[in-house]
């Protein structure tokens, strides 16, 4: 920046001096061809007339070195070629052209004048800053080989002489022995030994029979029972029952189509694999949509632990369903009592759920409502219904 300060403000004064100087004819610059400055850059034409007008040659190798820094000892060359050489009156400036160049630079020379101090005294901040910043890295450097570095050797003397007082610590006496852990399983059956020489009697040679027995393997861990540990289970299911002649239900997906020879109904249920031995208990409630039909029952149940996922059972109880009654012309409700028959399987899937399916065959005492499922034709007789359901139970 210095530097085109001091360049402005020589110009301003050269170019006063050129006016006040006798305009004379020179010869024409030689014709200056620069290989850096192609055609089409921003900057063409201004180096073009600046070369026109003898100001600016180039290099020796015929380049311009646009984006280098201008040296001082460049700029006094392009101030004499413009004070000596009348270079600016050669390029088509008239005197009159010239006075008013000189003029314009002159006005500003007072600024130029006070930006240029300015950045000398911008110069000696810098080199005030410099010359802090030597002195504090030659401090920095200087502390390798001072006191400070004296210190750090001690500090890591006595940080080493600390961790081999640790390693050398005695060990302390040994405490008691603990409890004896379980014994480990059984290793591997080792290769079979040589056969034993065999004895002869009267010419033929007798071998031991092959043993029939069956192989134990000692330390063979106890096969683990997959079924709930847990005793009492809750569960809720869906499921259907058969509907007879006159006690059909409607389509549950198109009630436009005729009613069909079957229920949906939904249940829940509480009960227990063990109350007495291996007999377990259960209550349960059934909700049929159609008739409106309710049964609850009461059952005593068998459960057979296999040690698998599955666990079959099986039971047997008395119910009672109530639904809407045969009587025609009225609305309200009749009671069935049924004894009740179970079958099914669950599916462990942990120790707290299981999945069942189950079947349940009904043997109706009365034909009362139309929630039994039976045809209308055993009104005064009962009989049989069966249905199926499945669900989840959960273990407690």
């Amino acid at each position: 920046m210095r530097k085109s300060l001091i360049i402005a403000s020589t110009l301003a004064l050269s170019l006063g001096a050129a006016s006040a100087q006798t305009t004379t004819t020179t010869a024409a610059p030689a014709q200056v061809t620069l290989s850096d400055v192609p055609a089409g850059h921003w900057a063409k034409d201004a180096v073009d007339k600046i070369v026109q007008c003898g100001l600016i040659q180039g290099f020796p190798d015929g380049t311009f070195r646009g984006n280098e820094n201008l040296t001082r000892y460049q700029a006094a060359l392009i101030f004499y070629r413009a004070l000596q050489t009348g270079a600016l009156s050669g390029c088509g400036f008239g005197a009159t052209d010239m006075t008013t160049i000189a003029n314009g630079m002159q006005e500003v020379s007072t600024e130029l004048a006070a930006i240029a101090s300015r950045v000398t005294d911008l110069e000696k901040l810098t080199a005030d800053q410099q010359a802090r910043i030597d002195a504090l890295e030659a401090k920095i450097n200087g502390m390798d080989t001072g006191a400070a570095s004296t210190d750090v050797a001690a500090l890591n003397a006595r940080i080493d002489a600390l961790e081999a007082a640790i390693r050398n610590i005695p060990a302390g006496p040994q405490g008691p022995a603990g409890p004896t852990g379980p014994q480990g399983p059984a290793g591997p059956a080792g290769p079979q030994g040589p056969a034993g020489a065999s004895t002869s009697t009267t010419g033929t040679v007798t071998t031991p029979a092959p043993s029939t027995g069956t192989t134990v393997v000692i330390g063979e861990p106890t096969p683990t029972a997959t079924a709930p540990a847990k005793n009492i289970y809750a569960g809720v299911g869906v499921g259907a029952k058969m509907a007879g002649n006159g006690a059909e239900c409607l389509n549950t997906f198109d009630q436009n189509k005729p009613k069909v020879n079957y229920c949906y109904t939904g249940s829940v249920m509480v009960g227990s694999n063990q109350v007495i031995g291996p007999v377990g208990a259960r209550v349960a409630a059934e909700y049929q949509p159609g008739y409106n039909g309710v049964s609850v029952d009461a059952n005593a149940t068998y459960a057979l632990q296999n040690g698998s996922k599955l666990t079959p059972y099986v039971g047997a109880g008395l119910g009672l369903t109530s639904s809407q009654t045969r009587t025609a012309g009225s609305t309200a409700n009749a009671s069935d009592i049924y004894v009740n028959g179970i079958i099914g399987v669950d599916y462990n899937v942990t120790d707290s759920l299981a999945v069942f399916v189950e079947g349940n065959g009904r043997y109706y005492l009365s034909n009362n409502g139309y929630g039994t499922g039976l045809a209308t034709s055993t009104a005064d007789k009962g009989g049989f219904n069966g249905g199926i359901k499945t669900g989840v139970k959960f273990y407690f």
